[in-house]
């Protein structure tokens, strides 16, 4: 008889299910890598049963083969070793989380899973509708990749519905993070990538450890970080590849500061222990952050031009400058402006344009600083005759982006939220390992 390991309450699955993963995986790489069965018998022999879904000792070898092929890594039996523990996790999350998705009614249908499909091809470089072929070049079941695509939309939809409605940034908590940004003017910031590697279970921190370790390993040996991020890190970042963009010193806390001041630009962290779980970030790059130039404001204007040669006899002149008198002085915004100038034959384009104040002139540039939005401006006697500006939009803020400090606050609200409500998941499951 198989020997089995039963988790059936909460209790039992906090402190039996990792370290019994341990012993399990002992038997369960020997039939993955030592001697892989035959193909019929892959799909019947059981790895796991995650409440009533069975994950097969196929399942976890074809997962296997999509982590390895799509993270860059070596695709040898050490590599299958170390990361068999995290696949055949990954698995069972995979099937909690499908789980409480169909428990919660969450389709995806097929439009999502072809959007996600083109998204892939096109961030790996693949011709459109290439991405089944590709897979299958790799000695991949293109079932297996699709499961994983499914799962990920499934969960994130959920998430979308459950968890997001109840995170709120409040104004206050955007307003602490630019004055800590304004503050630090002349400080240096470092654009970080991350891995995370979560720790629920102590028993789970060994193994863990070990994962981390390779994955340094096989990326300072070349590995994509990025790619590798997508597939192992448990982090929201890891969507984007686990770039966690523009920080500063202090706000990723003490551990993780005092690593990433030291490290060269794409050099690869040991790992690193936090609160969470093991941690391998990369520094992308660095900077000084110096206090903003107020000439990158961006403004939207409209101008009319009465055109006049520069020998043009006075008479002339004066006669533009007052038609550019009157329509100065009678317009209201720049819906008005436009006609007024259209009317005048200066035909205006659909919307107006965009400049930053740097790239005007300097006597332009004083005055759409000064304008207010929506005045015209006072005649200016140009070489090619007379010309009457409009500041239809002005950027007065160029400070940090308060909708992406929102949105950085928002994916980091979620992503711990998201752990958590996994975490509570594997609490309640009975997860029964075979192998």
């Amino acid at each position: 008889m198989q020997p089995r390991t039963r988790i059936s309450n909460a209790h039992t699955v906090k402190s039996r299910y990792g370290a019994m993963t341990i012993l399990a995986m002992t038997c369960l790489l020997w039939a993955l890598v030592a001697s892989p069965p035959a193909y019929a018998q892959d799909v019947q022999r059981i790895a796991a049963v995650v409440n009533e879904k069975v994950i097969s000792i196929f399942d976890v070898q074809q997962r296997m083969r999509l982590l390895i092929s799509s993270s860059g890594l070596p695709n040898n039996a050490e590599t299958q070793r170390r990361i068999a523990p995290q696949v055949l996790r990954e698995l069972i999350d995979e099937a909690l989380q499908n789980q409480e998705a169909d428990r919660l009614n969450i389709r995806i249908t097929q439009v999502e899973i072809d959007d996600a499909i083109g998204q892939i091809e096109s961030s790996n470089n693949l011709p459109a509708g290439e991405f089944e072929a590709f897979v299958t070049r790799q000695g991949i079941s293109f079932n297996a990749a699709l499961n994983q695509i499914r799962s990920n939309l499934s969960w994130q939809k959920l998430l979308s519905r459950t968890v997001r409605p109840t995170v709120e940034i409040g104004d206050e908590e955007i307003d602490d993070v630019i004055a800590r940004i304004v503050a630090s003017a002349g400080v240096t910031e470092y654009r970080v990538g991350e891995i995370l590697l979560p720790i629920d279970n102590p028993a789970d921190t060994a193994d863990i450890r070990v994962l981390a370790g390779r994955l340094v390993e096989q990326l300072r040996d070349g590995a994509e970080f990025q790619a590798v991020a997508q597939q192992f890190s448990k982090s929201a970042t890891a969507a984007t590849g686990g770039d966690i963009g523009w920080v500063q010193p202090g706000e990723l806390g003490p551990a993780l500061d005092s690593v990433i001041i030291n490290l060269a630009r794409l050099e690869v962290s040991d790992p690193i222990e936090v609160p969470e779980g093991i941690q391998i970030v990369i520094l992308i790059d660095q900077r000084t952050n110096e206090p903003p130039d107020q000439n990158d404001r961006t403004v939207a204007l409209r101008q009319m031009l009465l055109q006049a040669a520069a020998d043009a006899p006075p008479g002339s002149i004066d006669t533009h400058m007052q038609t550019a008198r009157a329509i100065s002085s009678s317009v209201r915004g720049c819906d008005d402006f436009a006609a007024a100038a259209a009317e005048a034959g200066t035909p205006q384009p659909a919307t107006p344009a965009r400049f930053q104040l740097k790239d005007l002139n300097a006597e332009l540039r004083a005055l759409a600083s000064q304008l207010e939005v929506g005045e015209a401006s006072t005649p200016i006697r140009v070489p090619s005759g007379v010309q009457v500006l409009m500041i239809c939009e002005r950027q007065d803020d160029i400070g940090p982006n308060r909708d992406e400090i929102r949105l950085t606050l928002e994916r980091e609200r979620i992503g711990m939220l998201s752990r958590r409500y996994l975490r509570d998941l594997r609490r309640s499951a009975f997860v029964d390992l075979r192998v």
